[in-house]
């Protein structure tokens, strides 16, 4: 399947350009449509969680607080795209405009909750992007992006703080037979027919038994893509950095690879791969679950 349809989240944050960028690039490459996306939090839905023992007025404080900070970061968001946009020498289109084929980005804000909204706009969309937006000694996924992973159906673009000057020209492909790894191989193939070079990897971890790359870059040659195929000993490490170690020494710019195949749960608590990738690399990460 083509991609012709792009959401990008931005939250206003100092990674707001760089997502947007990335989205930019990849919508004209695909020639699709992309709409820019900012969530304002409605102030009332901080209240349930602050009410409890609370006077009148310290409620009305906090929804006055919220209210400003949501005024903030949507100004902020917009001026994000804008420079984004004006950046690469083009323009925002009219969202109202009647849909059709062919590349257009558009600006929107819509009020509610960020997750919820994402999750179920994004379910239209052949792709959502959006940053990790993580501090240190956070879970390595926000709300967010988990619900986008699990609710949306769709492959996700985690983008990453710095833009590469090409996403998709050289693609590692992190390889384990599972369903979101087949979902994000099979998310990743419009990228993947115009990319200069394709390895996918896979890593002996000792509880794999069906790590086959070979099979692999078979399938993908019947879809006109040539790959190679790299089989790494993890030899002690977490098989997220063996991965991240083989994408920085083919210098990728672009990593696809299935997300949390086991419980959410259980990569939160006990860490996993896909945790190890969100929390260290620095390219852009196409996942899907």
């Amino acid at each position: 399947m083509a991609i012709r349809s792009i959401l990008c989240l931005v939250d206003g944050g100092e990674d707001s350009v760089a997502t947007v960028r990335s989205a930019l690039q990849i919508a004209q490459a695909q020639d699709a449509y992309l709409e820019v996306l900012h969530v304002e939090l409605d102030p009332q839905y901080a209240v349930p969680i602050a009410a409890d023992g609370m006077t009148a007025t310290m409620i009305e404080d906090i929804v006055e607080t919220v209210a400003k900070e949501s005024e903030k970061r949507a100004k902020a968001a917009e001026q994000a795209v804008r420079e984004a946009v004006e950046a690469a020498g083009l323009s925002l289109s009219d969202p109202q405009a009647e849909a059709k084929p062919g590349f257009a980005v558009v600006f929107h804000k819509l009020r509610g909750r960020e997750h919820d909204l994402v999750a179920r706009r994004g379910m239209l969309f052949d792709l959502v992007v959006l940053t990790r937006r993580h501090a240190e000694g956070e879970a390595p996924a926000t709300p967010t992006l988990e619900i986008a992973l699990m609710e949306s159906g769709r492959p996700v673009l985690v983008a990453a703080p710095t833009v590469p000057p090409k996403i998709g020209h050289r693609v590692a492909i992190a390889w384990r037979a599972t369903a979101p790894g087949v979902h994000a191989l099979q998310g990743a193939l419009p990228l993947l027919a115009g990319a200069e070079a394709v390895t996918v990897i896979t890593v002996d971890d000792g509880h794999s038994e069906d790590a086959q790359p070979e099979q692999v870059t078979a399938y993908l040659a019947r879809h006109g893509i040539r790959a190679e195929s790299r089989h790494v000993a993890a030899r002690g490490r977490d098989a997220g950095d063996a991965i991240l170690q083989q994408a920085g020494e083919m210098d990728a710019d672009m990593l696809v690879m299935g997300a949390y195949a086991h419980s959410r749960l259980r990569q939160l608590i006990l860490g996993g791969v896909t945790s190890t990738v969100l929390r260290r690399a620095n390219l852009p990460l196409l996942l899907a679950h």
